[in-house]
Parts: structure tokens; C-alpha cells; sequence
């Protein structure tokens, strides 16, 4: 569910506007569609570069996100190489925006160490992230940025795919020295896939399975949930001062859909923050929804997290209301 909840509510919002022929709904509702602003940075080494290509392309089938160098960037994402140096973290506490780090070259992880991780490839650089969010606190993913620009960005041509075939029909010595030798993780895994069968569009979505970039993406949308909540309730208020002028805006408001889709925006938040909404399916569920997070709401929680509770306790309300309660 999360990183949908805010396009339930832009749907709701156009939706109407659309009905209504009102262009300043359609103003408020512009914000609301625009994508997350991601701002890359990292230390000289680590691959930076080839991460924002990555996540450039990757955006452009997600439409979900952009890339920017702007100060004003909603979201933060930070590269790392191997461990995270001082440097890292000195950066990282330096940051104002919702931030997530990623673990670059996670290739190098995988074929430093054979055999090991029996549940995939790149499952060896998953543990190695999953080791270091426990020691610094950090949501770190990990990601091959080389492998997410070919697989993106089809770079590899009917050249490569050639040579490629060549070096995958070969089950000599000198193949498997020549790859011993270069341990090159992408050439490894493309060979691999083409002995099974693969097709070359279906190597290119092998390679871009491994890169992890689209892990990274929903990492990404996951952790800008506050940013699209805040949209959300910045268009809210905007709507309400409307509405002190026009029935229509107010009876939206109060629409159950439109309270419904508040909830789904604010089931985004806390939920990327690691805190569990129960799915409900009864009448006496949704009540018990409600007054658990009317509790939440009142508890020493951050603002936007105190709007989220009293957002999440409506939408309950009201689904109990329908329920026949």
C-alpha cells in the first residue's frame, strides 16, 4: 500500500474538479501529481554519477520521480562503496530531508564471496545492508549502478549480444578462464541466463532485476511518503478555504471517498516509518482501528504523525459508518 495512498486522493481531487469545471481545484490538485525531487550526493569513488544515470532512467518509467541538484530537493539519497566511512556519516546527520542511503558496486560483494549466498546473487549484498542498517541506524539498500544504466539504457547492442552468445556457447577452459579472470558479475550473469534459454530482452530484465534499481525506486517513493502526505494536506487546506465560499468544495471534503483517500495518504506515512495499520474486514475491526489510533494521535508523536493518526481515525469512522454501525 504504500506510496499510493496520495494518488487515491489526486484521483478523488481531479476527478471532481473535473465535474465541477473548477480550475482552481485543478491548481491545487497540480501540486499534488508532481514527482518526488531527488537529490543524489556521496563520496568521490563510490559510483555517484552512474547512480544518478540509473535512477534518471529508472524514473522515466516511473514517472514518479526526478532528478535534481536543486536545494529543494523532497528527497535525499546518499552512495556509499563497501562500508560507511566517518565522512558518510557526518553527511548523512547533515541532512535535512528524508534520506535514503545506498550501497553502490553491490556486484563486488557477491563475487567476493562464492557460494555463500545460495538465494541469489545479490542476496550477499542484501545481508550486507541489512548488517549496516542495524549498526548505523540508516535504511540502506543495495544496488549495481553499471548493471541499472545497461539493462536502462539497452546498451548492449547487437554486438555485444553476439559476443555475448559466442562466450555463453562455449564450455571449454579458456571460456570459463577468460571469465575467472575478468569476474566481471554482469558478463557472468548474462552468459548465465543466455544458457538457460534467455532471449536478449529477457537478459536485459535479468540485468535489471540484479542492479536492484527498482528496489531502490520504492525505497525512494516509500520514504517521500511524508513529503506526499504533506502535499496532501497542503491541498486540504487550500480546499477548506475554498469551501468557506462554495458548498461543492465542502460537500467534497466530506465525501466518504475523499475521507478515505486522506486515511490511504496517512497509512503511507506511518507505515514507511515501521509502524504496522491493521487491515480491517468487519465493523467491530474498523472500531477498534479508530480507537487505537485515536490513542496513537494523542501520544507524543510528531506533528505530521499526530495528523496522520486523526486522518487514519476518520477514515476508520467512516468505513465503520458504512459498515452498518
Amino acid at each position: 500500500m504504500i506510496g499510493h495512498g496520495y494518488q487515491v486522493f489526486l484521483d478523488e481531487l481531479e476527478r471532481f474538479a473535473a465535474e465541477a469545471g473548477d480550475s482552481r481545484c485543478a491548481a491545487i490538485a497540480t501540486p499534488l501529481a508532481a514527482p518526488l525531487r531527488v537529490a543524489v550526493s556521496g563520496r568521490r569513488g563510490v559510483g555517484r554519477n552512474t547512480v544518478v544515470r540509473a535512477l534518471a532512467r529508472a524514473a522515466d518509467w516511473r514517472e514518479t520521480i526526478t532528478m535534481t541538484t536543486s536545494p529543494r530537493a523532497d528527497v535525499a539519497v546518499y552512495v556509499v562503496a563497501e562500508v560507511v566511512k566517518p565522512e558518510d556519516r557526518a553527511a548523512i546527520a547533515a541532512s535535512a530531508r528524508p534520506l535514503l542511503a545506498v550501497l553502490n558496486k553491490a556486484d563486488l560483494i557477491a563475487t567476493t564471496q562464492p557460494g555463500r549466498h545460495p538465494d541469489g546473487p545479490t542476496n550477499a549484498a542484501r545481508v550486507r545492508c541489512t548488517r549496516l542498517s542495524a549498526r548505523t541506524g540508516l535504511r540502506i539498500e543495495p544496488v549495481v549502478g553499471l548493471l541499472a544504466v545497461a539493462a536502462l539504457d539497452d546498451l548492449v547492442d547487437d554486438t555485444m549480444w553476439a559476443a555475448l552468445q559466442a562466450l555463453a556457447s562455449r564450455t571449454g577452459p579458456v571460456a570459463a578462464r577468460l571469465l575467472d579472470t575478468l569476474d566481471v558479475f554482469g558478463v557472468e550473469q548474462a552468459v548465465a541466463a543466455i544458457r538457460r534459454g534467455a532471449t536478449r530482452d529477457q537478459t536485459r530484465a535479468v540485468l535489471r532485476q540484479l542492479s536492484c534499481i527498482d528496489d531502490v525506486v520504492d525505497s525512494i517513493e516509500s520514504i517521500g511518503a511524508p513529503v506526499r502526505y504533506q502535499r496532501v494536506l497542503d491541498a486540504v487546506a487550500a480546499l477548506q478555504t475554498l469551501a468557506v465560499t462554495d458548498r461543492r468544495v465542502g460537500e467534497f471534503l466530506c465525501r466518504d471517498d475523499t475521507v478515505v483517500a486522506r486515511m490511504a495518504a496517512a497509512v503511507d506515512v506511518v507505515e514507511a516509518a515501521g509502524v504496522k495499520v491493521d487491515r480491517c474486514d468487519s465493523a467491530a475491526a474498523y472500531l477498534r482501528r479508530a480507537v487505537s489510533w485515536q490513542r496513537y494521535s494523542r501520544g507524543p508523536v510528531a506533528r505530521l504523525h499526530r495528523a496522520c493518526g486523526a486522518d487514519i481515525v476518520r477514515g476508520s469512522l467512516r468505513l465503520w459508518s458504512k459498515a452498518g454501525s
